[in-house]
């Protein structure tokens, strides 16, 4: 994508300087949340798209957006906490546990990730969003398979890792979806 925070940047005497996707990700995390849930069903407008890709280039921000997304209390997106691996329990959505996430939400959240890997495509697929590009689809797969979607959640898995071979969230997706596996959520009344 035209629009995303480069990888790496030059210096004033033309030295690379590196900066790691994580802080990139975790910049754009509340921008990414409120362009997964911002009313409406149409498709996700590019500037979405850019902070999804780049909020999704990083494993921990993901975890972050799936446990935003499965919050039955709804919060703001400007509220979303980013994951830490080394102090946070993996979050029990992730696994299809606990209360039943809002469908109309998850649905739409899953639909504008892939919205935002086409958005993607269309751009040539830079390879320095690829892994942005393949985590959006797979959340956006984790999305499907938590509405209990499997074809679709295999189906954006499998882009996913077209994408990016190596990307443990669409891995772990379409593993629990060849396995049968599938989410057990407590309905809530009310």
């Amino acid at each position: 994508m035209a629009c995303m925070i480069p990888s790496t940047a030059h210096s004033p005497d033309g030295t690379a300087v590196r900066f790691p996707r994580e802080i990139a990700a975790a910049v754009t995390l509340p921008a990414a949340a409120a362009a997964l849930v911002a009313p409406g069903t149409g498709p996700c407008p590019k500037t979405g798209a850019i902070a999804i890709v780049t909020a999704c280039g990083a494993l921990t921000t993901r975890l972050a957006l799936v446990t935003f997304l499965a919050a039955r209390d709804l919060p703001d997106p400007r509220s979303v906490q980013g994951f830490d691996p080394f102090a946070d329990p993996t979050p029990p959505a992730l696994l299809g546990v606990g209360p039943e996430p809002d469908r109309a939400r998850v649905r739409t959240a899953g639909d504008r990730c892939a919205d935002a890997w086409r958005v993607w495509r269309a751009e040539d697929g830079m390879v320095d969003g690829a892994m942005g590009a393949a985590g959006a689809l797979a959340l956006g797969a984790w999305c499907a398979w938590a509405l209990g979607s499997s074809a679709r959640a295999e189906t954006r898995s499998r882009y996913a890792l077209e994408t990016r071979a190596d990307d443990p969230l669409a891995g772990l997706v379409l593993r629990s979806v060849l396995a049968g596996s599938a989410p057990t959520w407590e309905r809530c009344s009310g």
